[in-house]
C-alpha cells in the first residue's frame, strides 16, 4: 500500500503585537546664543500690517546637517538684516542627538550663534524602525509637551515655518496664512509624485486613514516646507507621530512610499 500522506504543517503562529511607539522623551535642553541675528526688528518698529512667524530647522548629528545647518542659517541671516519688517521672525534650530553625543561634542560652535533646541535621538535600528527620519515627528512632539516650542515664539509670532537642512531661503516668504480668506491654519507645498488616489497608494492610504472618507480629503504634501499655526500642529502631532509609525511597521507601505513614508505619515 501507498505509504500515508505526511501530517498537515503545524498553523502558523498568531502575529506578534506591534511593538508600542519609543517612550516619550525627556525634556529637550534649550541653549541660547551667545549673539543675536542682525535685522531682529520688532512689529512697533515695522508699522502695522506685519504677521510674523518662527522658523522651526529641523536638523539631526553629523557633519553634512551641520553643514547644511550653516548655510541655512547664513541665507536666513542675510534675509533678515536685508528685509527686517518682512513677516520672517524668530529661529530655532531643533536638533536630535543620539545618547553617546554630547552638544559639546556635536556642535562645533553653532549653537553659540543659533537658538538650539536639543532633544534625544530615537535610537538607531530599533526605536527610529530604522528609518531616521522619524526623528522628526517625535522631537517636534517633545518640544510640545515640554512647552518650549512656545516658549520661543515672540507674542505676535501665531505660526511656525517648519523647514529642513536641505531647504535654502532666497528671499522673505510672507505669511500666507495672514490673509487667508477661509481662516486656513496650515499652507504646504504639493508634490507632485505624492498622488493618493494612485493605484498603488490608493488602498494604503485608505487603510491608514481610516474611511474611504478621510482618505478622499489627504492632500499631497508633507511636513516640509509647512506654515502651520501652533494650534494646528499641536491637533496634528499624534496622529504624525502614530501613523508613521504605523505606516513603517506596514510592509506594503514601507515599500510603497519609502523615503516618502513620514511625509505621507503627516
Amino acid at each position: 500500500p501507498p505509504p500515508p500522506p505526511p501530517p498537515p504543517p503545524p498553523p502558523p503562529p498568531p502575529p506578534s503585537p506591534s511593538p508600542p511607539l519609543p517612550p516619550p522623551s525627556p525634556s529637550p535642553q534649550l541653549v541660547l546664543p551667545a549673539t543675536t541675528p542682525a535685522g531682529a526688528a520688532n512689529s512697533t518698529a515695522c508699522g502695522p500690517g506685519r504677521s510674523p512667524y518662527h522658523v522651526l530647522l529641523t536638523a539631526s548629528s553629523g557633519h553634512y546637517q551641520r553643514w547644511q545647518t550653516r548655510v541655512f542659517f547664513h541665507h536666513y541671516t542675510a534675509i533678515k538684516a536685508a528685509h527686517p519688517c518682512s513677516d520672517l521672525g524668530g529661529f530655532t534650530r531643533l536638533l536630535t542627538l543620539p545618547d553617546r553625543l554630547t552638544l559639546a561634542e556635536e556642535d562645533r560652535g553653532l549653537s553659540a550663534v543659533m537658538t538650539t533646541i536639543v532633544a534625544r535621538e530615537l535610537t538607531k535600528e530599533t526605536e527610529d524602525l530604522g528609518f531616521v527620519v522619524l526623528n522628526r515627528p517625535t522631537s517636534i512632539r517633545a518640544v510640545l509637551a515640554s512647552g518650549q516650542l512656545a516658549a520661543r515664539l515672540a507674542p505676535d509670532e501665531r505660526h511656525v515655518f517648519i523647514v529642513e537642512t536641505d531647504h535654502v531661503l532666497l528671499k522673505p516668504l510672507p505669511n500666507l496664512l495672514a490673509t487667508a480668506a477661509g481662516g486656513e491654519e496650515a499652507a504646504a507645498y504639493p508634490f507632485h509624485y505624492m498622488d493618493p488616489r494612485r493605484p498603488g497608494c490608493a488602498p494604503i492610504v485608505r487603510r491608514h486613514a481610516g474611511s474611504a472618507e478621510a482618505a478622499a480629503r489627504v492632500q499631497q504634501v508633507g511636513p516640509s516646507p509647512l506654515l502651520i499655526s501652533l494650534e494646528a500642529l499641536r491637533r496634528v502631532i499624534d496622529g504624525w507621530v502614530n501613523i508613521s509609525f504605523d505606516m513603517k511597521r506596514d510592509g506594503e507601505a514601507d515599500a510603497e512610499f519609502n523615503w516618502m513614508l513620514e511625509m505621507w505619515g503627516y
